[in-house]
């Protein structure tokens, strides 16, 4: 009988997991099946679900995972800049960030526009919240790093800021093509519904952070 050691199964988990994040890079969630994973991925699908009972399993651990390294990125970033950051220096930082997101982050976000309209309901609960609890402590850490740079700003207030600036584009990707059905243009012209992800998501970010900083300063 071969009897993978701990090591072995978390090396396979994260091959099909990053097989998964290749088929998603070219095509959507829906257009993705458990037996295209396990054939790309060099695996029996018995054996896939052996590993992730669900499809949804599998991309719940990719947001999770995906954000996780993000957070990490930017703790390395953050300790790269001045001692004292100010808030132009700040929200200047948290634009461009915005800005990387949705240019070299896309896969990343769009998993993120899936997280609670499609995969929470089907993914592990206990996978999911043993996820989160990483990620949690992760964005506590950047955080701690943001208020010791930042005076002016708290750690949860720091923490909360990147929940929001996801919110921000999570919300505008899912109120993109309203001038569309099932991928095809509408006849009929529906001017205002049209939606510019990384200008709106930008400029609805520079209202947050203005009212954000002149409510830190009553």
């Amino acid at each position: 009988m071969n009897i993978l050691t701990e090591k072995q199964r978390t090396e396979k988990a994260e091959k099909i997991a990053d097989t998964a994040l290749q088929l998603f890079q070219t095509r959507s969630f829906g257009s993705i099946t458990m037996s295209q994973i396990a054939a790309k991925s060099g695996v029996g699908k018995g054996t896939l679900f052996n590993y992730f009972e669900t499809k949804e399993n599998i991309f719940m651990r990719l947001l999770l995972s995906g954000y996780q390294d993000y957070f990490e990125n930017l703790i390395q970033d953050f300790q790269k800049l001045p001692s004292q950051v100010s808030v132009e220096e700040f929200s200047n930082f948290m634009i461009n960030q915005t800005q990387y997101l949705i240019r070299d982050k896309s896969v990343l976000v769009r998993l993120n526009a899936l997280r609670a309209p499609v995969l929470e309901g089907r993914a592990n609960m206990d996978q999911t919240l043993a996820g989160r609890q990483v990620l949690y402590e992760t964005s506590q850490r950047l955080g701690q790093v943001i208020s010791e740079h930042v005076t002016f700003i708290s750690k949860s207030e720091a923490s909360h800021l990147f929940i929001v600036q996801s919110a921000i584009i999570s919300g505008l990707m899912n109120m993109m093509g309203l001038d569309e059905f099932d991928h095809e243009q509408l006849s009929p012209k529906f001017t205002d519904f049209k939606i510019n992800l990384e200008t709106d998501a930008i400029q609805t970010l520079k209202f947050y952070l203005t009212g954000f900083f002149a409510s830190k300063k009553q």
